[in-house]
């Protein structure tokens, strides 16, 4: 499956800055950064450059919005693999290694990532141990073999079951460290600004009214929330 002409745009438009993706997704900014532009790295055989991993458009300004939904789709899966504990180095040549055999573009926001991913990837772990043996170890923190099929570990099944598809690409992400309330990402909600799904309001617009000092009590009852709810939106985002 691909993504259609008149979802290409949706998924393609810069909505985010490089920082405001980075605080999404609870990366550092200069982690995104780095997946968004790569970056370049001296060795004793020379110099190395590691390509960029994410979906972004050029801007004019470095405060413009850059990364597009698609784009922190993608970022939210790498952040995934990172929290596995592979080392970026690994993750990179495996992710071009997805790219070529899942066969779509920007295949960490693919559903084909969730359904083929880890097979696909422990393909690559056994082509790669010719050359470097630790490759092995690293994917397999990624991948498990499970009842003789190869399934992802669980802290990155755990991200992957957050993700809804719609055509075959991610369509909505819920955020798993706001535990208390159901926060969701949707580039067609609120120009994919972290939502409370049940009532369709921006966290951003709860947290500022408790930032410019008025009782949580007040700020609920004025949103239909629970004094309870809008207090973990506040704990969470500090």
């Amino acid at each position: 499956m691909t993504i259609v002409a008149d979802e290409a745009e949706e998924y393609r438009i810069p909505l985010y800055t490089q920082p405001q993706a980075a605080q999404i997704i609870d990366v550092r900014p200069e982690t995104l950064r780095n997946w968004a532009r790569g970056y370049a790295y001296k060795t004793l055989g020379g110099v190395v450059e590691a390509f960029p991993m994410i979906t972004t458009t050029r801007s004019g300004s470095g405060r413009a919005p850059s990364v597009p939904f698609l784009g922190l789709a993608e970022a939210y899966v790498l952040a995934a693999f990172r929290s596995a504990g592979v080392p970026m180095q690994r993750i990179r040549p495996a992710i071009q290694w997805l790219d070529e055999h899942i066969g779509l573009p920007a295949a960490l926001a693919s559903e084909r990532l969730k359904t083929d991913g880890a097979e696909i990837l422990y393909d690559f772990s056994r082509q790669s141990a010719a050359t470097d043996g630790r490759v092995v170890d690293d994917i397999g923190d990624l991948v498990v073999v499970r009842n003789q099929q190869r399934v992802f570990a669980p802290l990155v099944s755990r991200y992957l079951q957050t993700i809804s598809y719609r055509n075959g690409y991610v369509e909505l992400i819920r955020l798993p460290r706001y535990e208390q309330v159901e926060v969701t990402i949707d580039p067609r909600i609120n120009s994919g600004r972290p939502t409370i799904a049940r009532r369709g309001l921006r966290v951003a617009d709860v947290v500022s009214r408790l930032a410019a000092g008025e009782p949580a009590a007040q700020v609920a009852a004025d949103y239909a929330l629970t004094t309870d709810e809008v207090r973990a939106l506040v704990a969470t985002r500090m």
